[in-house]
Formats: C-alpha cells, sequence, structure tokens
C-alpha cells in the first residue's frame, strides 16, 4: 500500500506542474490585463476626455506592475486611440467622435462637400433593391412590401477604426432607375444620396423630420455594430425623413450609434 501511495503522489504533483504551466500559457500578459481595465473605466465614464491617467510612477507605487508594464498599457491605449501622449502633458484621455444626424451630414455636404467630418471615415458601401420594411414603408407613404433602394455605409474612427454609427439610406426604387450611381455599392463622389436627387429632379429640400430614441441592442446588430452577438447595451437610433419642395418624402436615413457612443449639439447664443 505504501508503495502505491509513492507511485500516486508525484504523478499528482507533476500534474499540477503541467495545470500551472497551461494556465501560465493561457493567461494574457499583466499589460493586456492593465489596459483593459483602463479602457473599461474609461468606457464608464470614470476618466472622461481630458482627464489625465496616473503618472506611471504612480500606478507603480499602487501595485499595478512595473514601468515596463504600465507604459506598454499606456502604449496599447494610445494605438487603440483612446488616450494621447505628450510630453509635459502626460497621459490624456481623447475625445470620443459623437454620432450625427443625417441633417448634419447633409449640410455638412453642403458646406464641404463630403459628408465627413475631421478624424472620421466610411467604408462598407453597399446597395440594392430590396422589400420594404413595415416602418421604411410607412416613413415612404408607400406600401409594405414595396421595391425600395437601400444603401447602406459604416462611419468609423479614422484613428481607432471603430464604429461609430451604422447607417441606412431607404430611397424610392423610381430614383434608382433614374440614377444608376446610387446602386453602386460604394462611396458618392459628388456629395450625398440626396445631393444626386435633388439635382436631378429640380426639387430642393424644403423640410426633414428628425427623431431620436435609445434602445437595448439586438443579436441583428451584432454585425453591423461589429459587437459580440450577446451584447446587451444602450444604442441611440437617429432617423430622418427628408421632403422635397414637392411635398414628396425622398429619403428615409436610419442611424445606429456604436455603443456608448453619443449625440451632442453646440450652439452659439447670441
Amino acid at each position: 500500500m505504501i508503495a502505491q501511495s509513492s507511485r500516486i503522489i508525484p504523478r499528482l504533483w507533476f500534474t499540477g506542474v503541467a495545470d500551472e504551466r497551461e494556465r501560465s500559457l493561457t493567461m494574457p500578459p499583466k499589460w493586456k490585463v492593465l489596459a483593459e481595465e483602463i479602457a473599461a473605466r474609461i468606457a464608464k465614464g470614470e476618466y472622461v476626455p481630458g482627464d489625465r491617467l496616473p503618472k506611471i510612477e504612480e500606478l507603480v507605487a499602487a501595485g499595478s506592475g512595473s514601468k515596463t508594464t504600465v507604459h506598454a498599457a499606456y502604449r496599447a491605449l494610445e494605438a487603440q486611440g483612446l488616450v494621447t501622449s505628450s510630453r509635459g502633458h502626460g497621459t490624456v484621455v481623447r475625445k470620443r467622435l459623437s454620432l450625427a444626424t443625417g441633417a448634419e451630414r447633409d449640410e455638412r455636404s453642403k458646406l464641404t462637400g463630403s459628408s465627413w467630418r475631421a478624424g472620421e471615415r466610411s467604408d462598407s458601401h453597399m446597395a440594392g433593391i430590396v422589400s420594404a420594411p413595415a416602418d421604411v414603408a410607412e416613413a415612404l407613404g408607400i406600401t409594405p412590401g414595396e421595391k425600395v433602394l437601400r444603401r447602406c455605409r459604416t462611419y468609423r474612427d479614422e484613428h481607432t477604426n471603430a464604429v461609430i454609427s451604422h447607417s441606412t439610406s431607404w430611397i424610392p426604387a423610381t430614383f434608382a432607375d433614374k440614377l444608376p450611381e446610387l446602386l453602386m455599392g460604394k462611396r458618392l463622389t459628388s456629395g450625398t444620396s440626396i445631393d444626386a436627387i435633388t439635382r436631378h429632379t429640380g426639387r430642393p429640400v424644403a423640410r426633414r423630420v428628425s427623431a431620436m430614441w435609445a434602445r437595448i441592442t439586438t443579436p441583428a446588430d451584432a454585425g453591423p455594430l461589429e459587437i459580440p452577438q450577446d451584447t446587451r447595451a444602450a444604442v441611440i437610433v437617429l432617423t430622418v425623413r427628408v421632403i422635397d419642395s414637392d411635398g414628396g418624402v425622398i429619403e428615409y436615413g436610419v442611424d445606429v450609434g456604436g455603443p456608448d457612443r453619443r449625440w451632442t449639439k453646440e450652439e452659439s447664443i447670441g
């Protein structure tokens, strides 16, 4: 019995060593853990844009890791576009790009020729003829199931590549026949789809009817917003109905912001 036990004990000890080695191989590096912790605090608003993060020496003294670990974590946060670092100013939380309404993009296009803001780009442009969902049909004043042109794109922060919003333009199908460029799955080079339509018809935009509300993400948001399917987070939905001088709805725009994105507006008084 004693001999049998002496054979079992070493085998269990070696198993424990192997398990410990396996755990060490699967554990993320300390700098990554620290970077994720700080990123989570930024996402929760514990650190807001303009806040300076603790000095490297302060985090070392607090037991967050060595200077090398903290420096690597800060470099990772900077690579993600969450912070900026400079001599004399330390490491500061960057301002995140907020959501833009369809009306704001339309106005920006008229002034600059582009709907993009500084620090923003778009990709994943797609276009095609589909059957109108009930809410889209109601917005455009057509029958559910009637053919409509759908144009989609993703707006990103050009520094972090993070999704700012996923934007969909719903347009009466009649314009697809007259303006074939709208069916091309790429960014228009001469302004927005609204610009193209109003140039073609000669009828300018007379009114915009905008709406905004918050909702919880669904599995259908996973692809467009590039988030896990089980994500449960609040997002803002921005819509706009664009009506021309003849009273016709020429576009219904729907923008869904990425989780934690906000819409802000600054106005000068007086």
